[in-house]
C-alpha cells in the first residue's frame, strides 16, 4: 500500500474516502507517494528495511505517546495491529479487507501458528470486515475469537460521481494482470463477439504487470485480434479509472476467485455501468440483482452476456440506473464512514469504562 495519488490501492482510498467524512479528527500513518492522497494530517512511515513489523509499531507508538489518541485502526496487517497493541494503551482495531485463513502448514507448527493469531485476535479492542462474506468466513474458521465486529465495506463518494447520460459504447475491465481476475477469459470473449459490433470497443485497465509477466503477455495477445478496437493501459491513477467508469456503457467484473468485496465492482456501479459480474464473494453483495451475472468465468459465458447487454438497450440502461441507485442508497461513503465511526466510538466507550 502507498498512500498516493499515483499508486492508491483499493484500501489507501478507504481510507482516504473515510478520514474524510469521518467525526473524528484522523490522522493517517503510512509510506506515502509524492503526491499523497488527502488527509487532515499525515506522518510518513519510514520504508524500514528488516524488522519492519516491529519498528513500523515503535513508530507508531512514539507518535501515539504524543498524539494520544483515543484509537488507533491498523489496516489489514495482523502482526501490525498485535505489535502496536503490545506497545500502547490506547484500543486498537484491525480492519480486514481480505479473508483471515487458519494457518496450513505442519501439524505442530499449524497449532501453535494457530495459538498465537488466536491470541494476537482476541487481544485488539474491535475487528471490522469489509464484506459479510468475510466475516462469515472468519467466524466459521475462528470461532474461539469473541472480539467485537463489524462489517465495514468499501464506499464511495457518490456525490463526487457524473455518470455519462449517453454512454460510450466501450466494455470496459478494470483489475490487477493476475490469472483469479479472469481477464485473459474476458479479452477472449470479447474477441468473440466485438467483431461483429465495430461500433463498440474494449478498455482494459490493469495493475501489477509485473507481477505475473507471463500472465500479462497472455492477456496482450488475447486482445491482439481486435487491433484497434481494444486498448490496453497500465497502472492508472484513480482519477482516470474513475472517468472510464462514467462514460463505459458495459464494465466486466470476470473474477475467478471468491472476492473478498471487490472496489472494481462498486466503481463500475458507481459510474453508471451496466455490469456483468461473475457474483464470486462479495461481489454478489455489492450488486444485489442489479448485475447479469454469469454462472462460470469462460469466454462463451462472458460472450453471451455481453451480447445480450450490446443488443438490449432498455435492459442494458436498468442495470445501469439501479446498479446505480444501489451503491447510492448502500454504499455512500458517509454511510460507511457513520458506521465505522459508530463502531470505533463503542470500542472506544467499552475501553474508558473498562
Amino acid at each position: 500500500m502507498r498512500y498516493s495519488i499515483a499508486a492508491a490501492t483499493s484500501i489507501d482510498l478507504f481510507v482516504c474516502e473515510v478520514a474524510a467524512h469521518s467525526r473524528f479528527r484522523v490522522e493517517i500513518v503510512a509510506e506515502c507517494g509524492d503526491p499523497a492522497l488527502p488527509a487532515t494530517a499525515i506522518h510518513n512511515l519510514p520504508a524500514f528495511g528488516v524488522a519492519n513489523t516491529l519498528r513500523r509499531a515503535r513508530f507508531i507508538a512514539d507518535l501515539a505517546r504524543g498524539l494520544a489518541p483515543s484509537a488507533i485502526v491498523v489496516q489489514q496487517h495482523l502482526p501490525s495491529a498485535s505489535a502496536v497493541r503490545a506497545l500502547v494503551r490506547a484500543p486498537i482495531i484491525l480492519q480486514k479487507h481480505n479473508f483471515l485463513r487458519p494457518p496450513r502448514s505442519s501439524k505442530w507448527t499449524r497449532e501453535l501458528s494457530r495459538w498465537r493469531h488466536t491470541r494476537q485476535l482476541n487481544s485488539l479492542a474491535g475487528l471490522t470486515f469489509v464484506s459479510a462474506a468475510v466475516r462469515a468466513q472468519f467466524e466459521r474458521d475462528w470461532p474461539e475469537v469473541a472480539t467485537p465486529r463489524r462489517v465495514i465495506p468499501n464506499g464511495v463518494d457518490i456525490d463526487a460521481w457524473s455518470p455519462w447520460t449517453e454512454r460510450a459504447k466501450t466494455v470496459l475491465v478494470v483489475g490487477r494482470a493476475t490469472p483469479e481476475k479472469g481477464l485473459v477469459e474476458a479479452a477472449r470473449a470479447l474477441c468473440e463477439i466485438l467483431p461483429r459490433h465495430r461500433d463498440w470497443s474494449a478498455t482494459f485497465v490493469v495493475s501489477e504487470s509485473e507481477r505475473f509477466p507471463d500472465y500479462f503477455a497472455m492477456l496482450r495477445a488475447a486482445l491482439a485480434p481486435l487491433g484497434d478496437q481494444a486498448r490496453l493501459l497500465v497502472d492508472r491513477p484513480f482519477s482516470e479509472v474513475k472517468a472510464l467508469n462514467e462514460a463505459a456503457a458495459i464494465a466486466l467484473v470476470p473474477s475467478m476467485w471468491r472476492e473478498p468485496f471487490g472496489r472494481t465492482c462498486l466503481e463500475a456501479h458507481a459510474g453508471g455501468a451496466a455490469v456483468v459480474s461473475s457474483g464470486s464473494g462479495g461481489l454478489c453483495e455489492i450488486s444485489g440483482d442489479k448485475a447479469l451475472f454469469v454462472p462460470s468465468v469462460e469466454a462463451p459465458r462472458i460472450a453471451q452476456a455481453v451480447e445480450t447487454l450490446i443488443g438490449d438497450d432498455a435492459l442494458r440502461g436498468r442495470l445501469a440506473a439501479e446498479g446505480l441507485a444501489r451503491v447510492r442508497s448502500l454504499f455512500d461513503v458517509r454511510r460507511i464512514a457513520a458506521d465505522l465511526d459508530d463502531f470505533c466510538a463503542d470500542v472506544i466507550e467499552k475501553a474508558e469504562s473498562g
